[in-house]
This record gives C-alpha cells, structure tokens and sequence, in this order.
C-alpha cells in the first residue's frame, strides 16, 4: 500500500504542480499586459499617429461641412417661405390689375352720357 499510496503522492503533486504553474503564468500574464498597455497609451498621447490625426481633420472637416449644409438649408428655407409671400402679393395685385383694367374698358365702351340738347330756337319773326 506504501507503494500505491506513494504513486498517488507523486501524480497529486504534479497535478498540483502542473496548476500552480499554469496559475502563474495567468498571472504573469496579466502582469506583464497592463504596463505594456499603459507604455502604449503613454506613446500614443505623446506623439500623435499621423493616421489618427488625419481622421480627427477629416471628421472635423466634415462637421464643418454639415455646419455650413445647415446654414445653407435654412437660408434657401427662409428665402421659399419669402417667394411664396412675395408671389401671393403678386397675385393678389394682378387680380386688382385685372379689375381695373376691366373696369376701364367698360367704361370706354359705354356710350357716353347724352348732354340735353336745347331745343331748337324758334324763328322769331313777322310773317
């Protein structure tokens, strides 16, 4: 029994071996993970990356474009919503147009209003 019990002793001890070793590996893992991640990011902050900075241009170009697109669209709404009152103004002074311009051919086209004629002076005289 010494002997099986020694067999189980010994593969106890690599099994916990074998795992204490992979937990250490995870842990330095992780260790070895955060710095090199803040060594990154110490990098980065310092010396911008020419890629990034060209998108950060881009992206604020193109804010700058929706900016202006905005403006635009708001003006040329202002400037519709000026036409249509300045058309309907037009309209309505057409129709005025219209009406006199109907009202004065009438009146050329009525007969003037006969002035009393006087009646024709008798002769006066002996016969």
């Amino acid at each position: 029994m010494t002997e099986q019990s020694n067999y189980w002793n010994s593969h106890l001890g690599k099994i916990a071996l074998a795992l204490l070793a992979v937990a250490l590996v995870a842990i330095f893992g992780i260790y070895e993970s955060i710095p090199v991640k803040q060594r990154y990011a110490a990098v980065a902050a310092a010396a911008p990356d020419p890629t990034a900075q060209a998108i950060r241009d881009l992206q604020t170009s193109q804010q700058q474009a929706i900016d202006q697109l905005k403006g635009l669209q708001q003006t040329v709404s202002a400037g519709q919503v000026e036409t249509r009152r300045l058309s309907e103004v037009v309209t309505g002074l057409t129709r005025k147009l219209e009406a006199l311009q109907q009202s004065f051919a009438s009146a050329q086209r009525a007969p003037a209003p006969l002035q009393p004629t006087e009646p024709a002076k008798q002769k006066s005289g002996a016969r």
